[in-house]
């Protein structure tokens, strides 16, 4: 099976789940009109019993009370048809969902999963290259173009050459910065000493350096253990899922306010992610390059057997929920 089919089963997969929510939803609902009619109907035939309530009460309000029975009995019976019918479909869907986990999880399919992990390797060194080219490689150009002039200058010119030099040493810390910035993309220094939290916050304050945006964060502090090899993969992956989610909503939304939220509980781990930009359409943005965030996004939530929520309107909403290991 190719990555293409897995990720068709994954997607069948999320909606049977989407649909599973839905369906206990309006189940519950339906159980909960049927209880009220229960016990309306026995509040009646309790009344109808009562010989010294019968005795006051006029001729015509049994007819009115037989009404009234029937109406309810008549809509009890729908709703039992509609809870068995609900029933059995989300009976139906829990079969087919069983079948899809167990194909997603079967070893056949390590291969596929491996090839997830080559996929966005080559995908995270594309875009370190891009990020080189537009912004360090332009500036030390820039730079040598700078030098030259210098020299140009130096016995004709000493104050202007002064100047340029004065120019050029900014430019070098500035690329300096660009590099060292790059550098901690590809392995952040501080993920062993300081730990996942500290780690996060910082990586805010150097995508938001220069104050463009208003940044709230609520994240827990989550031990990776120390000798904790598969841990820390998934820390690691926490990590760049929250990068590429803050760098979209900086680049795309339009906005300039962001909320990072990660919380652990029992069995799973939530990322919630939004911002007060304009939003988008999901299904157009996907397929443009600018949203090439959210497919990285996307993939890495999938290999880690977690789900991916978007909604965007009036500013965007992103949730993800990962399993525990």
């Amino acid at each position: 099976m190719d990555m293409a089919n897995y990720e068709v089963i994954q997607a069948m997969y999320d909606e049977l789940e989407r649909e599973q929510t839905g369906d206990l939803t309006t189940l519950n609902k339906v159980k909960n009109e049927i209880d009220e009619i229960d016990a309306y109907l026995n509040n009646l035939f309790s009344r109808e019993e009562n010989d010294d309530l019968r005795v006051f009460l006029p001729r015509k309000m049994e007819g009115i009370y037989h009404d009234v029975i029937e109406e309810n009995k008549k809509k009890r019976e729908e709703l039992v048809l509609q809870c068995d019918e609900l029933e059995k479909s989300f009976s139906e869907k829990n079969d087919k969902m069983i079948q899809l986990e167990k194909i997603l999880s079967d070893s056949s399919m390590l291969h596929v999963k491996q090839l997830f992990i080559l996929d966005a390797q080559e995908k995270e060194r594309q875009r370190i290259a891009r990020d080189l080219h537009d912004t360090s490689l332009q500036n030390l150009t820039h730079l040598v173009h700078k030098v030259e002039l210098t020299s140009m200058y130096i016995d004709k010119d000493s104050v202007r050459a002064k100047l340029e030099l004065a120019t050029i040493e900014k430019g070098i810390r500035k690329v300096i910065d660009e590099i060292r910035n790059s550098i901690f993309d590809l392995r952040p220094m501080s993920f062993d000493d300081l730990g996942l939290r500290e780690t996060i916050e910082k990586l805010l304050g150097v995508l938001n350096s220069e104050n463009q945006f208003h940044i709230t964060t609520d994240i827990d502090q989550i031990e990776m253990g120390q000798f904790d090899s598969s841990m820390r993969v998934l820390c690691i992956s926490i990590y760049r899922i929250i990068q590429e989610c803050v760098q979209n909503s900086m680049k795309h939304s339009g906005g300039n306010e962001i909320s990072v939220i990660l919380k652990e509980y029992d069995n799973e781990y939530c990322i919630c992610i939004c911002d007060n930009g304009s939003g988008f359409n999901l299904d157009e943005a996907m397929k443009k390059e600018k949203h090439f965030g959210l497919s990285v996004v996307r993939e890495r939530v999938m290999f880690l057997g977690g789900t991916l929520d978007i909604e965007s309107s009036s500013g965007t909403f992103i949730k993800i929920v990962i399993p525990k290991i």
